[in-house]
């Protein structure tokens, strides 16, 4: 039996919400698939945030303190980024300087995966209106909700606001009551459909390097 723990830091709370049931749903479907040996996955993701004394740090030095703040409460760490429009550029700037930090100073505590998707976290959330249906309690259509269809997904400039007019679409009067779409990124992580995720670029590209860690764990081959 291995014991996988996972962490993730994240732009902010909202993102936490709908990441952390995503991540470890992908962490229990690939490990149920392809370990080699029994793997214990807490349904509890670690959120890691900063501490008041690195407050005004660069990023890389944050996570760092982060992470080893909580070493041993994670053998994953996820590290978010909104891939606004180039979500390579955030990769190479927002990610990959903490990756290098923590290989550099936290060889033993585990392995990083970094978590970009093209331009913001909503983008992921309109990928399944089935979830989108199931979280609002509505019957409308991809079409009458507004949803674009998965191939233009990550080409739509704003994900937010369109997922805004699908909320406001398929909750009429919920804004009314002190209601918003954030209050749904819970449940919608924790139903959407990793199918329709792994139609979307910026995800597949997670899950490439999420299996990579798990190599590097040897916890599948």
């Amino acid at each position: 039996m291995q014991y996988l723990s996972l962490a993730l830091y994240a732009e902010g709370p909202t993102d936490y919400r709908f990441l952390s049931p995503v991540l470890h749903r992908l962490c229990q479907d690939i490990c149920l698939k392809e370990a080699q040996v029994p793997v214990d996955i807490p349904e509890f993701i670690q959120p890691l945030g900063d501490t008041e004394d690195m407050k005004g740090a660069r990023r890389d030095e944050r996570i760092l303190a982060a992470a080893r703040q909580t070493a041993g409460a994670w053998r994953i760490l996820f590290i978010h980024a909104d891939g606004d429009k180039n979500p390579e550029k955030a990769q190479t700037e927002r990610v990959d300087p903490a990756l290098r930090l923590l290989q550099q100073h936290l060889p033993k505590a585990g392995a990083a995966v970094g978590v970009v998707p093209v331009r913001e976290t909503e983008s992921w959330i309109l990928a399944d209106g089935d979830a989108i249906r199931s979280a609002l309690g509505t019957l409308l259509t991809d079409q009458a909700l507004g949803l674009p269809s998965p191939g233009r997904i990550e080409q739509e400039g704003a994900p937010k606001e369109i997922l805004t007019r699908v909320f406001n679409t398929g909750k009429p009067g919920a804004r009314t009551r002190g209601q918003s779409e954030t209050m749904y990124f819970q449940a919608l992580g924790e139903c959407i459909s990793l199918a329709a995720l792994r139609q979307l670029r910026s995800f597949m590209r997670l899950e490439e390097n999420l299996r990579e860690a798990l190599r590097t764990l040897q916890i599948i081959k």
